[in-house]
């Protein structure tokens, strides 16, 4: 029993057979991988992936291989798909599918994953898209002072125009969603026209009379009374001035009429300035009443309001 030809024909080839992940050897006569399988009694699916092929010849050393088939739902760029495949693991699994996997995708579960029946695997396609808004800036509004015009008239002296802001936008995508987004930049390319408004200070001044030496304009005036019923809605019991809302005590506009000064209305009486409203700009006034009977008799006429001294 010295011949080494006749050791081989006793002790058979060596096989190294793997399924699932587990390899064993052993020694065979068979000649064939099918041959091999069967003797292992390894059942084997016609979908498995078998290497070499079962057809192949047994030698020495002989390395088996079966990567057995497995049910799966593969997601691309969300669109799912159920697949049997004999694969081992996600990375094998796509690329049986002719899957391409760019830089920026991102796999689900990792790519070295072991793959296990009814498994999930999600390939979620990532891109990404940079633009520049156009967006109007608002224009401010300046206010400026002219001597050349009667104390509380107003004159536009410019409309006003917008700028324009570009905003650098940057998103990324998965699978069509947008999933961040991004100032990259933003910059006022053309900046905005001021609306300038002219408000007069020049003064007419009473040559004669009780009021002679005192300043002088005709206002707009109307009435409220601090009750729930005031024409707009109730008003506050306590004016900006901090004074108690009552007869008395005016509404005006702080550019005209400094809060604090003292005034008296022809066909209401001496008051102060105490209070301003929303709608009061420019030569208009706003009478307080204790009454809503009183507020409603006077209703909205044009007054005589001499500016008595100033705070």
């Amino acid at each position: 029993m010295s011949n080494p030809s006749l050791w081989h024909l006793v002790l058979g080839k060596s096989v190294y057979l793997t399924v699932d992940g587990e390899t064993r050897s052993f020694s065979t006569l068979r000649q064939t991988v099918g041959d091999v399988l069967r003797e292992a009694q390894v059942a084997v699916d016609p979908a498995d992936r078998i290497d070499p092929p079962v057809e192949a010849a047994i030698w020495p050393g002989i390395q088996i291989s079966i990567v057995r088939v497995v049910p799966l739902t593969v997601t691309v760029g969300g669109i799912p798909q159920q697949v049997r495949l004999p694969a081992a693991t996600v990375g094998e699994a796509l690329t049986a599918m002719n899957v391409e996997v760019r830089p920026q995708d991102r796999v689900y579960p990792d790519p070295s994953t072991k793959l296990a029946p009814d498994m999930r695997v999600t390939v979620e396609r990532r891109d990404t898209r940079t633009w520049v808004e156009h967006s109007a800036f608002p224009f401010p509004t300046e206010i400026v002072r002219d001597t050349t015009l009667l104390k509380g008239r107003q004159v536009l002296r410019s409309a006003g125009e917008p700028g324009l802001m570009n905003r650098t936008v940057w998103v990324e995508y998965a699978d069509g969603r947008p999933v961040t987004v991004q100032t990259l930049e933003e910059a006022l390319v053309m900046p905005p026209i001021p609306r300038v408004i002219a408000i007069g200070t020049r003064p007419v001044i009473v040559t004669q009379g009780p009021y002679a030496g005192k300043e002088v304009m005709i206002m707009e005036a109307t009435a409220y009374y601090p009750g729930p019923n005031n024409y707009g809605g109730a008003v506050g019991n306590v004016t900006a001035f901090g004074l108690p809302a009552r007869r008395g005590v005016v509404a005006v506009d702080p550019y005209v009429i400094p809060l604090g000064t003292r005034v008296h209305v022809d066909g209401y009486g001496d008051a102060i300035a105490g209070d301003v409203g929303g709608a009061i700009r420019g030569r208009r006034i706003d009478l307080c009443f204790n009454t809503y009977e009183e507020a409603i008799q006077f209703g909205r006429r044009n007054v005589t309001v001499y500016i008595l001294g100033k705070p």
